[in-house]
């Protein structure tokens, strides 16, 4: 081909069009960019995406939405928590992560029910719930009590000196009332002198340690409410049965004379404890009150209890002592305690909280039996796992326990597990035979190159 100026001047306008063409596209496809994102997961299993009922549960929920870790400015920390929960803010733009430092904002931890660093408080509009670990399971369960419509009533036994839920008091139980009011359980007192009937819209009865006996008539009642399939959490201190042996009977419980001990003076130092009836426990059962717990849980001045046989409930250990304990039905004051079988000492390990249900037409009832009510009271909830224990209970006795379920994904092959001969292999591969083959083949060329 004959160049000419003209051709000349036509493939410099060619090269000129072609140029402003490109950077145009490129600039378009930036400004689309601002526009609309695509994203495709490519992991195995899809790791990096919402499950289809997470979707599902994030675009039934019309109310706004608030993650908050509590955290210390940990920039790593953060960053990974950041990126955990990148998927629910790529699905649902609006979610809202937020972070705090507990060390420098105390005041919101404790109002926000945070005992300790690392947990997230989920908001669903007004209502909130602390969670301790952010897998999509116990978020999508969180956010699905959150988002629950129906009411669920709470009543709490009055009138016989029960816990004051008002009170601020250490025996008080103000915080446990929080709690519950903010993941969105009503909360309510009932007194049978004034109301002489239990409202059927009830989930959940509490009895919380009775200081004196309740009336015939009432004890009456409180077995009509159980008999008729009504949920019932009984939190009953060693001491009087304050009248209620006939709805032990209802129950099926039996409770061991005398209190839980743990005379092991290393224990109590370890664990900050002066007194010995004050008893840890660390070991838990696969109960879904108690599978997720994984700090030990404080109970100062328990009774053990223990189910009969044959009498229609399904019973579940869920709380159960250090084999080292034994029911104390000496003096607890005075000089060093030690177990006597003489005395009627009860050997551990100890059984101090029992999980009752039964099958009740089309709905499965349910009870919870512990010797203590002080494990929940504003002076020990904050030790350990108390407090998560105590919203367990709850949630399992109003049945909210029943949730979706969320098939983690993982990734396949994650680790390489070689044996002896096999890094052996490969570092005599990498360490000598590479680099003795590239020295041998460099001298060769250069012999090649020298005799040319």
């Amino acid at each position: 081909m004959e160049i000419t100026p003209q051709s000349r001047w036509r493939l410099r306008l060619q090269n000129v069009v072609f140029i402003v063409l490109f950077l145009g596209i490129i600039g378009l496809a930036a400004w689309l960019s601002t526009l609309y994102a695509i994203q495709a997961d490519w992991t195995a299993g899809n790791r990096n995406t919402l499950s289809e009922e997470s979707q599902e549960l994030l675009t039934a929920i019309d109310e706004p939405i608030e993650f908050v870790a509590f955290v210390p400015d940990d920039a790593p920390l953060r960053q990974r928590i950041q990126e955990s929960l990148t998927k629910y803010r790529r699905f649902k733009p609006s979610l809202d992560v937020s972070f705090s430092n507990p060390d420098l904002e105390p005041e919101r931890a404790r109002e926000a029910g945070i005992t300790r660093a690392g947990q997230m408080l989920v908001r669903v509009g007004s209502r909130t719930e602390v969670v301790n670990d952010m897998s999509e399971q116990t978020l999508a369960n969180a956010l699905q009590r959150l988002a629950r419509d129906e009411e669920r009533w709470v009543l709490f036994l009055q009138g016989h000196g029960e816990r004051d839920l008002s009170v601020d008091i250490n025996q008080g139980y103000s915080r446990l009332n929080d709690s519950l009011t903010r993941s969105g359980i009503q909360v309510q007192t009932l007194n049978l002198i004034r109301e002489p009937k239990i409202p059927e819209n009830t989930s959940l009865l509490v009895i919380a340690s009775p200081q004196s006996a309740l009336l015939k008539g009432e004890v009456a009642k409180l077995r009509e409410y159980v008999s008729s399939g009504g949920n019932l959490l009984w939190l009953r201190d060693p001491k009087d049965m304050a009248g209620l042996e006939s709805l032990a009977d209802e129950l099926g419980v039996d409770f061991v004379e005398g209190v839980a001990v743990d005379a092991n003076p290393e224990l109590r130092a370890l664990l900050g404890i002066q007194h010995p009836a004050v008893v840890p426990v660390v070991d838990y059962s696969r109960h879904p009150i108690t599978r997720d717990l994984n700090a030990q849980t404080l109970f100062p001045f328990a009774a053990a209890a223990e189910a009969k046989a044959g009498i229609g409930w399904s019973a579940d250990p869920i709380l159960t002592t250090l084999a080292r304990t034994w029911s104390e039905t000496g003096s607890l004051s005075g000089e060093e305690i030690t177990f006597s079988s003489k005395a009627g000492d009860r050997a551990g390990p100890l059984n101090i909280g029992l999980a009752l249900s039964r099958d009740m037409e089309d709905v499965q009832q349910r009870a919870v039996v512990i010797g203590d009510s002080d494990f929940l009271a504003n002076g020990y909830i904050g030790n350990g796992d108390n407090l998560e224990l105590g919203i367990n209970l709850f949630n399992w006795l109003i049945r909210d326990d029943e949730l979706i379920s969320i098939n983690p994904t993982s990734a396949p092959d994650t680790e390489l597990v070689l044996t002896n001969s096999q890094i052996f292999a490969i570092a005599f591969t990498f360490l000598t035979v590479l680099p003795v083959g590239l020295a041998v083949t460099g001298v060769i060329i250069w012999l090649k190159r020298r005799r040319r």
